[in-house]
């Protein structure tokens, strides 16, 4: 009797244990699901976004354009139509490089490390980005693809690899969101945007025909619909598109990504709790900032939102300067 106590908690410790090994593997199914759930809905993803995009410009040269005759004339209905092209193309070449573009993949965990031991006996330049970590210390080794993990990186679970400064896994191009393809992915927010509010702009007329005046039968029935949609779609957009490209506005100007923001918040809570200050260390100010990922192109003379002419920006995605010299 005095071994049924000992008995009981050892079958409890049993029961616990075996419940932690059947939530484990739950939650390693469910991550399974998912990443699998979201690979097959990137592809169907893109064919959505192209064949909205198409659907609008269909409207715009069937539908539109013809009711600009009246009010804009020839030349408006060039300027128009050239500008629209402008900034489709512009749109479309973003988007397609940033479904492409390898967002960044760190290198094998040996040869990162022989290659920090060659830098590390070389004298130190006064210039030169911070280190990932202080002379001797190991590197960190990504856990589940066996890559070295430098600072900034993190492990993407949809694409099973690591990826260079991380921002986020976007399924509306199949790809995640890294160093090298970030530039591609604000540009394409911001000419579609553009684009949005030139089909609004557009369209507005003609909607507001079809919607608040619906006895007027100017337009077919079919013209009707495609203004109506084209328009709500438009519309729509811009909205989500005003509040994620915001942002990444501000992430761009404080140097975060989505991932660092949550953590950032987080060390903030933290450091006012205890009375300190806690400032992102990457945060450079907004000039270098914007630099980092839109390359050393002026503001001012816009050339940086061709991203077909413009400079691209420096850097490996392995090191960044920071405003401290500890590791971060």
């Amino acid at each position: 009797e005095a071994r049924k106590p000992g008995a009981m908690i050892v079958a409890c410790r049993r029961v616990r244990r075996d419940l932690l090994r059947l939530l484990n593997k739950g939650i390693d199914a469910a991550v399974c699901f998912f990443s699998v759930g979201m690979r097959l809905l990137g592809p169907c993803l893109i064919c959505t976004a192209l064949g909205l995009i198409s659907f609008v410009t269909y409207s715009y040269f069937l539908y539109a354009l013809p009711e600009l005759a009246d009010t804009a004339g020839f030349p408006g209905q060039t300027g128009l139509t050239v500008l629209g092209l402008f900034l489709l193309s512009n749109t479309l070449y973003n988007y397609v490089k940033s479904i492409f573009t390898n967002p960044g993949l760190p290198p094998e965990y040996e040869e990162y490390e022989k290659a920090l031991e060659m830098e590390s006996l070389e004298e130190p330049e006064p210039n030169k980005p911070n280190k990932p970590n202080k002379p001797g210390k190991k590197q960190k080794q990504c856990g589940r693809c066996n890559r070295s993990k430098p600072p900034r990186c993190h492990h993407c679970s949809v694409c099973n690899r690591c990826v260079l400064k991380m921002d986020h896994h976007c399924p509306w191009i199949n790809n995640c969101v890294g160093v090298h393809n970030y530039r591609y992915f604000c540009l394409f927010m911001l000419f579609l945007a553009l684009s949005c509010i030139f089909a609004v702009a557009v369209f507005f007329r003609p909607f507001k025909e079809t919607f608040f005046h619906m006895r007027r039968k100017r337009m077919s029935r079919s013209a009707r619909q495609c203004i109506l949609l084209s328009f709500m779609i438009c519309f729509s957009i811009l909205i989500s598109l005003c509040l994620l490209g915001g942002f990444h506005v501000y992430l761009v100007l404080t140097n975060q990504t989505t991932i660092e923001f949550q953590t950032n918040l987080q060390r903030h809570r933290e450091a006012r709790k205890n009375g300190e200050y806690y400032r992102n260390p990457y945060d450079l100010g907004r000039t270098r900032n914007f630099q980092q990922v839109f390359g050393p192109n002026p503001f001012c003379r816009f050339r940086w939102l061709l991203s077909w002419l413009s400079v691209p920006p420096s850097g490996d995605g392995l090191t960044y300067p920071s405003l401290s010299r500890i590791s971060v």
